[in-house]
Parts: C-alpha cells; structure tokens; sequence
C-alpha cells in the first residue's frame, strides 16, 4: 500500500548535485545542469514517449505526468513536471515497474498525494509531492545511462540521493527483477522492473519527518533545531539585476548543514570564550548515503528516563573560578546566567554523543568489516569481558567495554530498523553502564602537565621533579612483591632546595587512557578521594641503580659444573634500609566551588600529617564519601584542584628517616553513587 510506502515526508536532499535539466527560456539553465543531447543510434523517442505509449506502464505514466519536480522539499518548479523531465535533453537510465508491479489501487494511492500536494494549502501538503518524488519517482531515475552489456555488480546513484544495487548479471535493480532490458531512447535508456524498487531512510530523514500524524521525537526535535539552511550563490544561477542594479536569481539553491554531524566538538569562530562547554555532536554524517552506521534512536520515554537518570550528577551553580591561569587564589569568574540550561545542555549532549556508532570502525571479526546484518545477528560477540581486543567505538571517540555487570549487547535492546546508511535501534532504555555515565576520575600526575606551579612559595617542586619509567625487564620481581605503578611510570616531586618542602596543585581531570573514561571529569555527587604513593627507592631502579637491591645466585650442578644457573631475588634488607630512610609526610588539601557565590573556591584539608613508610606502593584514602555539591561535567574553565603539600621537619629529615620529597603515581577519585 502507497500509505505503506509513503508514511514520512522528507526533507530536502541536496538534488542539485544529482539532479538534472529543468529546462527554461533561457539558455542559462541548461548550460549551468549540463544538458546534452546524446541520442541512443537508432532512438526516436524520448523516455518520456516510450512511457506514455506502452499501456503497460500506464500507471508509472499518470504519476510521472502529474508530478511536479520540486528543487526541495517545499518549493515545486512552476509548471515542470517529471514529464518534462524525461522528455527533455538531460541523459537519464529509467527503470520503469510496470502495472503489475505498480497496481491500480496503489498507483492511486501515489495519485491522491499528489492531489494533495496541488491543493496548495499548507507546508505539509506540498511536500507530500516531494514525497512521492523522493520515495518512488526519484528511486527509479539515475543520472546518464546504465545499460547491460556485461555482468557485474555497480552501485547507482539515485536522483533522490539513494544509492541502490545494480546486479547486472542477476538483472535486478535493490533486488527487484527486471523485466525488458536496455530500451534505447532519444536520452537515456530504459528498463523494465516486476517490482518496485525499495525505499529507505536514512537517519536524518527518519528523525526529521516522523509518520503522517505522529509528532518528532525529542531525539529529533533536538537534531532539528541544529539545522542552518544557507544560500548558495555559486550554486544559483543568476539572472538580469533588479531595477536597482541587485542581482536576482532564476533559481535559488539553498544548502543546509548540520553541526552534529559535521564535528565531534563545536565551538564557535566567534565569541567561543563565552561558551562555558564545548558543543557535543555525533561526529557521524548520519544525512549522507555513502555511510555504514548502526544508531540508537531513544523514544521519548527513554529519553526522559535518561534525562532524570543522569539529573543528579549535573547540579550547576551560578559562579565558577575560571582555572585556567592555574592559580588557587585566581579571583577571576565565570558567570552561569541560566543554570537550569546549562544543566540541560550538559545532559542532552551526553544522551546523544554515544549514540552513533560506525561499523567499518568496530574490532574486526575475523578478516571482514561488519555489515548490517552481520552486526545484528552476532553483537554478543563484543561482551566478553576476558577479551580487551573486543568493544565498541562509537563515533564520538568513547570505548565501550564489557564489564562485569554489563555487556555491550545489552544498548542494543530494540526494534530493528534498516536505514539506506545503515542499521537503527529504537530503545526503550539507554542502557550505558554506570561506569560511563558517572566515572571515576582518574589522573595519572606523572603527566607534568596536570601541574599547575605558582612562581611563588605556595606551589612549587624542584627542578629535578620529573618523571620516571619503571623498567620491568629484570625487575618485575619487585613489581610483583612492592606494587606496579600505573603504565610503569611515576613522578618525583623534588624538594625546591634546602629545607623548603615542594607543593604542587594536581588538577583533578581524567587523564589516564586505561580508565572506563579517560577524560572523566567531577561530578555533582560523592566520590572517595585516594592518591597512590611510590617507594622513593623506585627511583634508584628507574635510574639504573637497582642491582643493590637484587642479588644473583649462582647454582651450580654438583654432577656436571658446567651447567650453572643463575637465580635473581630481592634483597629484603636492602630494601628495608632504603625505605626506612625514605619515608614521606604530607598534607592533602581539597579546592572546589562549594557555595554559588564568591571569588574562591573553598579549600578542605582532606587529611593533615599523611605519614608513609615508604615499602611499598600504597593507596591512601585522603577523604570517604566526599559530596561536590555542584558538577564540572563539560564544563571547559573549571575543575577541582587537590594541593599536596610535603610537611616533613629538618627534625624528621636529620632523625626520623623522612625526605623532603614525594614520589607520586594517581589520584582516583572513586564514584561512590
């Protein structure tokens, strides 16, 4: 049923690009869509006469001489009809369902929407003639000629934009058989179809023009409202100037862009430094035919589930220290002057940024990239949790891991739709896992550049604080007894010189590339706060001094003295000795926007007098279950800051074992709801 077929009413497609001759009293027309005249040898007709000649496509025929050709989705060229268009000079391939494909009852159905769109009474009803372009006369119609000479496979460039399958050897065209074949003409040629060619969507269309009747999702309306439609003047074609000299137009091209699918990250040309977050996209052309992706279309109750799911973890306040002169005691601000928006900018952006994923980019299985139905049936292959080689990427950037208590299949959960650039999923539950919507935070300060040093007494380290690699061959036999540090490295925050004890400023903004989310940022919420500390004696290791703390044992065969073993093992005393000179004292400090109001963040001792012995690598709990009672989520100028100051005493330096110093691996700070 045509009703069937014709549910949505699309929006435009950049025709222009494929689209042909629209011929015009002038010749400026057919000179700027490259109209030629190639008469097939031997053709006396046009495409347009073979059609309305042979009673076999009578059908085809009364809707392609009733149709008007619109140049988008609202505006028809005056007059023209896609008779017009077969019969002029522009090369075109037809394939042509004949009556017993294109029945009468549903020939009438195509019929009565264009009636519709000729009563002119509305946006919605002259677009229902777009539609029947769109969805049957434009997916029937490519540009220049496609004959069978020989087998293959080719992929055709519809006029509507669609890319459909020409099997030349099965003779099928989007998998419908073809009937008479390789019908010359005037300009073009013609096929002959049993079918109708099928129509898809693709995920722009689907979102952007809902089912007759039926409102957009919120997913929609917010894409929508992202639209900007320009005019092309290198694509208009100019006429003679108004009476003031202005120049006007035959025909006005307009364009129109989308930044969600342009960019991952959007930030203005101009006026950016009053954009508090960076504007989130797909980073996928989810509008364009010549893609692969799988989507998850939330409905509205998913949508809104989602929305007071994540809610709690994105409490913003009116003032915010701008951090990015790196200074504690900064007085400069930015100023929130809606925050129940920001709030809501914040959380849509991340409901929709994971939502894209591209399947050529997906962990391959086996030798082949995944395809639709590939990827349907077997998308349990990514939830093995032992296997680090199988996840998800979507096009945002974020890896999707299974876990535990998750698997990635489980986003999946949803009515299957087959889109014409890939495969869609309308969920009922945006089922992330909880260590993706809310992560911890973790940042690795071996990272020099998550120092923030004052040039003054407050934050300072020495100038040999600098970080180390832990060399695994040969000592992996202490990493397994004393403790790893995180990617093998760690940092050494020395002492400024004398007795001056070092300070630094650890900006509290996920930086660790293992972690669930890499670049997780505080949240509204609780989180324990823990700092993990090295053994001061790694560093002899890491500068090549670690033979002192490893002895050899030579075994030799009392029956055959040539065969000799030798047996690495840790010296345990000179560890001990090592580490008991070695111990640390520290104070830890926590600045963060506690109140709306004011120039400063509140600063927090989180624990006075950290007293470490310095064995082993260990994770010390600065605070439990502290509550940020406002979110740093997207925020681009702003995050939590933690001081850690060293608080040894010449007394416990000269008698006590203590260094002035600090050697650091992390900071994680653990979501705790």
């Amino acid at each position: 049923m045509a009703n069937n077929r014709t549910n949505r009413v699309l929006g435009a497609i950049a025709l222009s690009a494929v689209l042909m001759a629209v011929p015009s009293c002038t010749d400026t027309w057919d000179d700027h869509y490259g109209v030629k005249n190639e008469s097939a040898s031997g053709a006396t007709q046009t495409l347009w006469e073979i059609i309305k000649d042979n009673p076999d496509y009578s059908n085809f025929a009364k809707i392609v001489e009733n149709a008007k050709y619109y140049k988008d989705n609202t505006h028809p060229v005056s007059g023209y009809t896609f008779a017009d268009i077969l019969n002029s000079g522009q090369v075109n391939t037809v394939w042509v369902p004949d009556n017993s494909a294109l029945t009468d009852e549903i020939c009438q159905e195509w019929l009565d929407m264009l009636g519709e769109s000729r009563a002119d009474d509305g946006e919605d009803n002259i677009s229902a003639g777009y539609n029947v372009q769109q969805q049957l006369l434009g997916n029937h119609i490519a540009l220049w000629r496609h004959n069978i000479s020989e087998g293959g496979v080719d992929t055709v460039k519809m006029i509507n934009g669609k890319n459909l399958v020409f099997d030349k050897t099965a003779k099928t065209l989007g998998g419908v058989a073809l009937g008479d074949i390789n019908i010359p003409t005037k300009n073009g040629v013609m096929h002959t179809l049993k079918g109708i060619a099928p129509f898809h969507y693709n995920f722009y269309e689907y979102l952007k023009f809902p089912a007759a009747g039926q409102p957009r999702t919120k997913l929609g309306e917010y894409i929508v409202a992202k639209d900007t439609t320009y005019f092309s003047k290198s694509a208009s074609i100019e006429g003679l100037p108004d009476e003031n000299g202005n120049p006007t137009y035959v025909d006005s091209v307009y364009f129109t862009s989308n930044r969600l699918f342009e960019r991952t990250n959007y930030l203005p040309d101009e006026g950016r430094e009053e954009w508090l977050m960076v504007e989130k996209g797909f980073g996928a052309p989810i509008n364009k035919e010549d893609s692969a992706f799988v989507m998850l279309l939330p409905t509205d109750a998913a949508w809104d589930a989602t929305y007071e799911k994540l809610k709690p973890a994105y409490k913003y306040t009116t003032t915010y220290e701008d951090k990015t002169k790196g200074d504690n005691n900064n007085t400069d601000t930015k100023e929130v002057k809606d925050v129940d928006s920001l709030q809501q900018m914040s959380i849509v952006m991340d409901m929709i940024s994971p939502l894209v994923f591209n399947l050529h980019k997906q962990p391959k299985k086996g030798d082949n990239l995944w395809g639709k139905e590939d990827f349907s049936q077997n998308i349990d292959y990514f939830d093995n949790y032992e296997d680090s080689k199988k996840f998800l990427l979507n096009t945002y950037g974020d890896t999707l891991r299974a876990l535990p208590d998750w698997q990635p299949s489980s986003l999946f959960n949803g009515k299957k739709i087959m889109m014409s650039n890939g495969l869609a999923y309308e969920i009922d539950s945006w089922n992330f896992p909880k260590e993706y919507y809310t992560p911890d935070v973790e940042v690795e300060i071996e990272n020099t550049g998550m120092f923030y040093n004052k040039t003054g007494t407050n934050y300072s380290i020495g100038r040999l604080s600098q970080r180390y690699t832990f060399p695994k061959e040969g000592y992996q036999l202490i990493l397994d007894k004393y403790g790893n540090v995180n990617h093998n490295n760690f940092y050494h925050i020395d002492s400024p010189g004398g007795t001056a004890k070092p300070t630094v400023e650890i900006k509290l903004f996920g930086n660790d590339p293992s972690a669930y989310v890499p670049n997780a940022q505080v949240m509204s919420g609780k989180y324990d706060i823990q700092i993990v500390l090295v053994p001061h004696w790694y560093i002899d290791i890491a500068d090549g001094r670690g033979d002192k703390f490893v002895v050899t044992d030579t075994i030799i065969n009392e029956f055959d003295i040539t065969d000799t073993t030798f047996v690495r093992r840790i010296d345990e005393e000179a560890v001990e000795e090592a580490a008991g000179k070695n111990k640390y004292k520290f104070t830890a400090k926590l600045s963060f926007r506690q109140k709306a109001t004011g120039n400063n963040d509140k600063t927090e001792t989180l624990k006075k007098d950290v007293t470490y012995d310095g064995r082993e690598v260990q994770v010390v709990t600065l605070k439990e279950n502290h509550e940020f009672p406002f979110s740093y989520k997207n925020m681009r100028f702003s995050y939590p800051v933690l001081q850690i100051s060293g608080t040894a005493s010449p007394t416990d330096v000269s008698k006590k074992g203590f260094v002035y110093d600090l050697v650091v691996d992390k900071v994680i700070l653990k979501r705790k709801d």
